[in-house]
């Protein structure tokens, strides 16, 4: 179960960066535009977290493999994330959006990510994440 809640985060965190995204650029709030935007990156993420095996919670043993995990996973996830939105739209992003995609997704990823550790070691105590 702590294994779901982890990777169900990890989707949460894409859809804020999405919208996130939407309002800095002051598009309206559109969930099928959002969602357009936010799937190619769930299923880079879903991708990365099934080759890397992320959604281990060894990956949030420590707020060392924390981070590690998350930018690994994010190195993976972004350049699927940013191809499969390009064969969507036909065109490839601008060159600023996939600039700003990783750092972006890798910071929140990260600071989620960390969040788990610290989440996990207050709510399930005795649980070793190897």
């Amino acid at each position: 179960m702590p294994g779901i809640a982890l990777v169900a985060g990890d989707l949460l965190v894409l859809f804020i960066f999405v919208l996130l995204g939407r309002e800095d650029h002051d598009m309206s709030f559109s969930l099928s535009a959002s969602l357009e935007t936010a799937v190619p990156f769930v299923i880079g993420w879903i991708a990365a977290l099934a080759i890397a095996r992320t959604y281990r919670l060894s990956s949030i043993a420590s707020v060392r493999k924390a981070i590690g995990w998350a930018l690994l996973t994010c190195l993976i996830a972004v350049p699927i994330g940013l191809a499969l939105r390009s064969v969507w739209l036909g065109r490839l992003p601008g060159g600023s959006f996939a600039i700003v995609a990783f750092p972006l997704v890798a910071g929140f990823m990260t600071v989620w990510r960390v969040i788990c550790v610290w989440l996990f070691s207050l709510f399930l105590p005795n649980r070793r994440f190897k």
